[in-house]
């Protein structure tokens, strides 16, 4: 009995020994406690470890995440710039396609495919939402650079035909004779002068002032310029094209029959002479005989105002 409590009753001596020249102390602790001290300053040391592992790990994890995302917002920057300039293209090759249909419909050209007016993939038909987007630009940029080398090609071919049949194309009546609001269209219409019956119209009705000065659409011969009955004071042109332009509703006529005429040459003046509701001009196209619509011959005219 007496050993174990004198194995109780051991104790631990601590000594501190100062960096100075101080004299050392000791600190005396039962054995239980100092073990017990020491377990607890062991789980300290390792809870603090663990503590610096997990905030230094925690910081790195957060600014690899921070500098991915930074990339990641760049590189979506740079997609969304790359979008933005490829419409840009895609807008300017519409237009290109619509002055090219101009062309082709001032040459008599009128045959016009569905492909001819949807020039490559929009931006809707592909959504650029990844880093992959960029093969998507890729094939896009491909696309319009070849379809822009082929109407370039088309446009050279086009230019040639023009350079070789300059009359043939000058005669084409693809000029507008008179700028202004279409109010009757070609085709079957209520009759203006017969409320209940309809009547068919072989031209457009082109608004103006009178007075306003009416020029030929195209190069040809004038076959008639007299007073023609409905139509008032009218001329009618020849063109070597094979086609018969006729101009009615006139105040004054310039020009006589069996005079040549140039295209955009003053022929006449608008007025409401014959059956006519208001100051027009009457314009219309003849091919063997028989109308065509003039529009298909007229390119597109956007009101200036």
């Amino acid at each position: 009995m007496w050993k174990r409590k004198k194995k109780a009753n051991e104790q631990v001596t601590l000594i501190i020994i100062p960096a100075t020249t101080a004299k050392p102390y000791s600190l005396r602790l039962p054995r239980q406690s100092a073990r017990w001290g020491m377990a607890a300053a062991g789980m300290l040391i390792l809870a603090l470890l663990l503590i610096g592992i997990w905030f230094f790990t925690s910081r790195a994890e957060l600014h690899s995440v921070k500098q991915l995302k930074n990339e990641n917002q760049q590189k979506q920057e740079t997609i969304d710039e790359l979008e933005k300039q490829i419409n840009k293209v895609e807008e300017q090759q519409k237009n290109l396609i619509k002055k090219q249909n101009e062309i082709k419909k001032q040459m008599g050209l009128q045959q016009e495919s569905a492909s001819d007016t949807s020039p490559s993939r929009g931006s809707e038909a592909l959504k650029l939402q990844t880093v992959l987007g960029s093969e998507s630009i890729t094939g896009r940029t491909q696309h319009i650079a070849g379809q822009i080398a082929e109407q370039e090609k088309e446009l050279d071919i086009l230019l040639a035909k023009v350079k070789k049949q300059t009359a043939y194309y000058r005669s084409l009546p693809n000029l507008w004779p008179v700028y202004g609001e279409i109010s009757s269209d070609y085709g079957w219409r209520k009759s203006p002068f017969r409320k209940r019956n309809e009547s068919f119209h072989d031209g457009v009705d082109i608004k103006n002032n009178s007075g306003t000065p009416v020029v030929a659409a195209g190069d040809g011969i004038v076959i008639y310029s007299g007073w023609m009955a409905v139509y008032g004071k009218t001329i009618e042109i020849q063109h070597s094209c094979g086609l018969v332009t006729k101009y009615g509703h006139n105040s004054t006529l310039l020009v006589e029959k069996g005079e040549t005429v140039k295209k955009g040459e003053v022929i006449a003046k608008v007025g409401t002479t014959g059956l006519s509701t208001g100051p027009h001009l009457h314009f219309a196209v003849l091919k063997g005989g028989a109308a065509q619509n003039p529009l298909i011959y007229l390119p597109e005219w956007e009101d200036p105002s």
